[in-house]
């Protein structure tokens, strides 16, 4: 049996070989809103608002003021204040705004959450489901029909806050470059739920994109 070294070599060689086979890759979870629920009542102490593209002037977390480069045109931003101090933002967009169509494609009446960051100093307080719950209740209220967003495969913590917050996982969604030829397949897997069995999973498509 290899020891701890050896195995960690043999990762990384496998990681090397991966990556000359498969070149840049992107592998999602696109989650969807399951169903519209009322905003949540807000704890003792916390707030929500809508933001614009503007930080508030007394914010002093540099990575949520970096957020704002989200906002503009079709996106609509919502923020969590902790006694008026800015906790933690999220961002969606509309489809005049989003373009990755490899990744996931919006029709009319469709937003897609494309950004969502809890301050560093209030985090693992649950933050993040209950800004997820209230933002998706504003854009419900104000006329949007589907709302998705999608999470990196292995980022526990963004999917289990979706899924807090009522979202259901629909699809996989691969993308790969093989050899580097600057050829892009994507492969989607989606989701189904059978009566009695829980979720299936749909063969995959595959598009390539020259």
């Amino acid at each position: 049996m290899p020891d701890a070294n050896e195995s960690s070599r043999i990762r990384l060689v496998l990681k090397k070989v991966a990556a000359l086979l498969f070149g840049p890759y992107r592998f999602n979870r696109i989650y969807q809103l399951s169903s519209a629920n009322l905003a949540p009542d807000m704890p003792s102490g916390t707030s929500f608002r809508g933001l614009d593209g503007s930080p508030p002037a007394s914010l002093l977390d540099p990575k949520l003021s970096e957020r704002f480069w989200y906002g503009g045109d079709d996106a609509y931003g919502y923020g969590l204040f902790l006694e008026d101090s800015l906790a933690a933002v999220c961002w969606f967009w509309g489809p005049r705004r989003f373009d990755d169509p490899l990744l996931w494609k919006l029709e009319n009446g469709d937003a897609i959450l494309v950004d969502l960051l809890t301050a560093s100093s209030h985090r693992g307080h649950g933050l993040a489901p209950l800004l997820i719950k209230y933002a998706a209740a504003e854009m419900c209220r104000n006329g949007w029909s589907r709302l998705y967003t999608w999470v990196w495969h292995t980022h526990h913590a963004s999917y289990h806050a979706f899924e807090k917050a009522g979202w259901r996982q629909i699809a996989w969604v691969l993308e790969i470059q093989p050899f580097c030829a600057g050829r892009t397949l994507r492969f989607c897997w989606r989701k189904r739920l059978k009566r009695g069995h829980g979720d299936a999973v749909r063969p995959p498509q595959r598009v390539g994109i020259g």
